[in-house]
């Protein structure tokens, strides 16, 4: 008999409903989605192409703070309701840890910097824009030599 089949009279004798592993395997599915959004952010502002600057608007900020938020939510809530779940098994656990690593990794690695301008590249300085030296004399006298 299902637990939801009995009468609410009996309350103390419903033990077996499976809410850890519904709410481990619900965390797992938004955390991968999260990971995805995150790498496809990521990708969305550095993926550029014959040596253009990567450009980071408002939203690609906006974006990665929100699904972060909500990678290191389902992570954590995974994780918890994985452990507090009394028929835990050993593979379930390895998922967990392995999916906290790299969804923590990957929060990590997929920042998206808000406050840094990226510099424009400079030429090398080779030494010959130096301003023209009209001395007269010797090259002592002029920047450079």
């Amino acid at each position: 008999m299902l637990a939801f089949d009995r009468p609410a009279s009996v309350r103390w004798r419903i033990t077996r409903v499976p809410w850890f592993l519904v709410t481990t395997a619900l965390a797992s599915v938004v955390a991968l989605l999260a990971i995805g959004k995150l790498a496809m952010n990521w990708l969305d502002v550095y993926l550029v192409f014959f040596g253009e600057q990567p450009e980071i608007d408002p939203a690609n900020i906006a974006a990665y703070r929100v699904w972060g938020a909500i990678a290191l939510a389902a992570l954590l809530c995974g994780a918890v309701a994985h452990m507090l779940n009394p028929d835990r098994r050993l593979l379930g656990t390895f998922w967990q840890g392995l999916l906290v690593l790299v969804g923590t990794a990957m929060v990590l690695l997929c920042y998206i910097p808000g406050a840094v301008d990226l510099p424009a590249p400079g030429r090398e300085d080779d030494g010959y824009r130096a301003p023209p030296c009209y001395s007269g004399g010797d090259n002592d006298e002029c920047v450079g030599g």
